[in-house]
C-alpha cells in the first residue's frame, strides 16, 4: 500500500501514534507554569476561612473545618472573592464550585492573574467553550495540577486522535483520570500490545476513537481481558471483539456467572448462553432486575419461548417500557380489531426503525386513535437505560 493511497483510518492511526509535542505558544507555557498562590497560603489556621467556606462556598460546618485546615489564616474576602468570581464569571454555578473546591480547597488561593486567567485562555486557544472547561475541570481536576506538566501535549494528542473536543469532554467525564494517563508510558505501549495480539491498525482505530478507555489501563488488565474474551469463544478477527473487550471491562467473573446462573433459570443452557453472549455482549452488562422484567413479560405475556430468546439475544437489549411493551401492545391491539399484520415475528418488528414502525403500525391507522395514544404516551428509545 503506497502512502497516497493509504485509507483515511490508516492515517489517522499513524497521525496520533507518530505524535510529537508541538512547541507551546505563550500562553500555553504559562498555563503548565508552577501555580501562583496567595502569601497567606502557609500562615496558620484561622477559623475565618472555615465560616467563608460555610457561608460563601455552601460546606458544612465539619467539612469547612476541616478544608480550612489546608488554607491558612487569610484576613479577608477579597482573595477567595477573587477566585469565586473569576469561576463564576466562566460558567461554574454554586454546586460546580462546591465539588471543585471540596476536592481542591487550595484552588482558593490561586492568583487569578498568574495562574487561573493564563490557563483558561490557554483550553480557550485549543477550541473549548465556557462549557467544555467546566466540565474538563470539574471531570479532571488534573488540569490544574503542577505535576502534570505534559497536559496541554495530552490534550493535543487526544484530540487528534478522537477527532472532536466533545468527544474528549465526553470521555474526559467518564474518567477522571484521563488526562492523567501517559501517552508515552501507558498508551502507547498498548497500542504496540494490542498489535502483538494481531489486532489491525483499522479496529486500533477504533479503540482509539470510541473505545480510548480501554487502552487507559494496565497491561497486564488488557492481557487479560483479551485472554478472557478468547476464553469466552471470541475470535480476534470476530467484529464483536471489541464490543465484547468494552463490555467485560465493566463486568467481573462473578457477575458474569451471576448472570448465566440467571439464563439457566429460563432453561438455558451454558452452551446457549454463551452463544448468546458471543452475538450480543451487552446482554451481561443489563442488571439482573431489569432481565428479570423483560424475560417474565417476554416468556409469560408474548408467550416468547426462552429458546426463541436465546437465538435471538439482542431482543433483550431493547427497553421494556419504551419499547417492548408499546410495540407488542400495538400488534396485539390491531389484531384483536381484525386488522390483518400477517404472521410478523417479533425478531422483525422490534427492529423495525421508529420511522418505518410508526408508518406502518400506527400512522396508517388513525382509525384507532385509543391505539395511537398507547403508543405515544411511552418515549421511544432503542435501548434500554
Amino acid at each position: 500500500m503506497t502512502l497516497m493511497n493509504r485509507p483515511p483510518y490508516v492515517s489517522l492511526l499513524f497521525k496520533a501514534l507518530a505524535f510529537i509535542p508541538r512547541r507551546r505558544p505563550a500562553d500555553a507555557a504559562v498555563f503548565l507554569s508552577t501555580h501562583s498562590f496567595s502569601a497567606a497560603s502557609g500562615a496558620p489556621q484561622s477559623s475565618f476561612m472555615a465560616e467563608y467556606l460555610v457561608s460563601s462556598c455552601g460546606f458544612d460546618p465539619d467539612e469547612a473545618a476541616k478544608a480550612s485546615k489546608l488554607l491558612g489564616r487569610i484576613e479577608s474576602r477579597h482573595q477567595p472573592d477573587s477566585v469565586l468570581g473569576f469561576f463564576k464569571s466562566h460558567g461554574f454555578d454554586n454546586a460546580q464550585m462546591k465539588r471543585v473546591l471540596s476536592v481542591n480547597p487550595r484552588w482558593l488561593l490561586l492568583d487569578v492573574e498568574k495562574t487561573l486567567t493564563p490557563k483558561f485562555r490557554a483550553l480557550q486557544d485549543l477550541g473549548f467553550s465556557c462549557s467544555d472547561i467546566t466540565h474538563l475541570v470539574i471531570s479532571n481536576n488534573v488540569i490544574f495540577r503542577n505535576k502534570l506538566q505534559n497536559v496541554l501535549s495530552k490534550i493535543q494528542f487526544w484530540q487528534g486522535t478522537l477527532g472532536s473536543n466533545d468527544l474528549l469532554v465526553k470521555v474526559c467525564k467518564r474518567n477522571r483520570w484521563f488526562l492523567g494517563y501517559s501517552i508515552e508510558k501507558k498508551i502507547q505501549p498498548n497500542i504496540e500490545l494490542l498489535r502483538d495480539f494481531g489486532i489491525t491498525d483499522q479496529k486500533l482505530s477504533k479503540i482509539l476513537r470510541y473505545r480510548p478507555l480501554l487502552i487507559a489501563q494496565k497491561a497486564e488488565t488488557l492481557k487479560a481481558l483479551i485472554s478472557r474474551a478468547e476464553g469466552l469463544g471470541v475470535a480476534r478477527t470476530s467484529g464483536m471483539f471489541l464490543p465484547t473487550l468494552n463490555v467485560l471491562n465493566g463486568v467481573s467473573e462473578k457477575n458474569f456467572k451471576a448472570h448465566l446462573e440467571f439464563f439457566k433459570g429460563f432453561g438455558w443452557s451454558e452452551d446457549d448462553f454463551l452463544a448468546a453472549f458471543r452475538m450480543a455482549p451487552s446482554l451481561v452488562a443489563f442488571s439482573l432486575k431489569s432481565l428479570q422484567r423483560k424475560m417474565e413479560f417476554l416468556v409469560n405475556e408474548t408467550r416468547c419461548a426462552p429458546s426463541y430468546l436465546a437465538r435471538r439475544p439482542r431482543i433483550l437489549s431493547f427497553s421494556l417500557e419504551k419499547r417492548l411493551i408499546p410495540r407488542y401492545r400495538i400488534l396485539t391491539g390491531l389484531k384483536s380489531r381484525g386488522v390483518h399484520i400477517g404472521n410478523l415475528q417479533m425478531n422483525t418488528y422490534m427492529f423495525y426503525p421508529e420511522k418505518k414502525y410508526l408508518e406502518r403500525f400506527v400512522i396508517r391507522h388513525k382509525e384507532f386513535p385509543e391505539l395511537i395514544e398507547l403508543y405515544n404516551v411511552a418515549p421511544k428509545n432503542q435501548t434500554a437505560l
